[in-house]
């Protein structure tokens, strides 16, 4: 039996929702949140610094900022609570109900070519399944903690 904290984690794909930048609960936005408390008004002092420190990457900050909320903004609940608002090709979630599997690897068809995912991702949907069926989803969840979400 999976944990619920495993299964709240990792999406059905494999990846770990919770690392995703668009997660309510994920660290990307926590950080985001953060940092944004910790700059309050930075973007007057952006303007001036462009003059005071004399490097034009301040005029930049108006970008950065924009990206800083977005980032900041509540979006997702995960993959198995909704589908994902992100990729809203995914075809991981319609076929994972549909077939009542906790994991692609599961499947019958894996790997199939249902996911509607580009080749890098198609690529690492594979490895990270094939990890998981060698292994385990309890030993592949503790090992991907460390891991980046965007390696």
């Amino acid at each position: 039996m999976i944990s619920e904290q495993i299964k709240a984690a990792l999406a059905p794909c494999g990846l770990d929702c919770e690392k995703c930048f668009a997660h309510v609960d994920g660290d990307i936005r926590r950080y985001s949140l953060k940092l944004l408390e910790k700059l309050g008004n930075f973007e007057v002092y952006a303007r001036r610094f462009e003059t005071l420190v004399g490097d034009p990457i301040f005029k930049r900050y108006p970008d950065f900022k924009a990206m800083l909320d977005y980032f900041a903004q509540e979006n997702c609940t995960g993959c198995r609570n909704e589908q994902c608002k992100l990729f809203k090709n995914c075809g991981v979630r319609p076929c994972q109900q549909e077939k009542g599997v906790d994991y692609c690897h599961q499947c019958d068809d894996f790997p199939c070519e249902k996911t509607n995912f580009d080749k890098h991702l198609y690529d690492r949907w594979v490895a990270m399944n094939e990890k998981i069926k060698k292994i385990g989803i309890e030993a592949f969840y503790e090992k991907s903690r460390g891991y980046t979400r965007y390696p």
